[in-house]
């Protein structure tokens, strides 16, 4: 993964927790009491292309575990493409997979599981393959929720991303006890300041709005501080 998605989330990060929080978030939208499905167990899984992903919905995860649900966080690459980090390759992978750990138990994640598909190069793999591995997690952990990206923008345009989200769309829709399944976005307002700030969203952003991130519809409650799990990242 290179390091873009790290200057897209300092931005993001800077901008949701200062003075200017309350202004990015679109109050129209009423804010969910909870993201989990009345009656059924309370198993979270998401399913991310890189190690970091998570920072883009911690805050959500780390209220879940609250909440006292079993959160699973699932990462199909060990990030091992960042570039300019000081690590070979095979380092970076092992130091990605360390820092995923703690970003897990910082956000009370019940588990953390890495695998080794290739960084940058999930839209070309075998997606089939990707799926069954993915089903038989589903299986072991039985979650009723999902949460993953968009498949259409990933977040700011990784392709990473999207082949990430449309696995986790496709397999939500399949027979298992998936109920829900929740897509990371951004309000409008957020969108338009990563806009002007970040490199990574002018480049790969869809100039059509119609083309972009899906509308928020069910936004959590801001936490009042960063989550910690942040900190655990010193490679990207």
């Amino acid at each position: 993964m290179i390091l873009d998605l790290a200057a897209v989330l300092l931005v993001l990060a800077v901008a949701a927790f200062l003075v200017v929080r309350g202004r990015l978030n679109d109050g129209a939208v009423p804010v969910a009491a909870s993201l989990l499905v009345p009656g059924a167990p309370k198993t979270v899984m998401a399913i991310w292309a890189h190690p970091d992903d998570e920072i883009t919905s911690a805050g959500t995860f780390a209220s879940l575990a609250r909440e006292g649900a079993q959160v699973v966080l699932i990462y199909l690459t060990r990030g091992e493409a960042a570039r300019d980090t000081g690590y070979s390759r095979d380092v970076l992978a092992e130091v990605r997979r360390l820092e995923a750990q703690a970003a897990g138990a910082a956000l009370g994640a019940h588990a953390v599981e890495v695998f080794e598909w290739p960084d940058g190069g999930l839209a070309t793999a075998d997606g089939e393959a990707v799926k069954a591995v993915l089903r038989e997690r589903i299986a072991h952990w039985n979650p009723s929720v999902l949460i993953s990206f968009d498949e259409t923008v990933g977040y700011y345009g990784h392709p990473d991303h999207v082949a990430a989200g449309r696995w986790a769309r496709e397999l939500a829709q399949e027979e298992n006890s998936v109920r829900r399944l929740y897509q990371a976005t951004l309000p409008k307002a957020l969108i338009k300041l990563a806009l002007k700030l970040v490199a990574a969203f002018r480049d790969n952003y869809p100039s059509d709005p119609r083309a972009g991130l899906p509308p928020p519809r069910s936004p959590c409650p801001s936490p009042a501080s960063p989550p910690p799990s942040a900190a655990c990242w010193t490679s990207t």
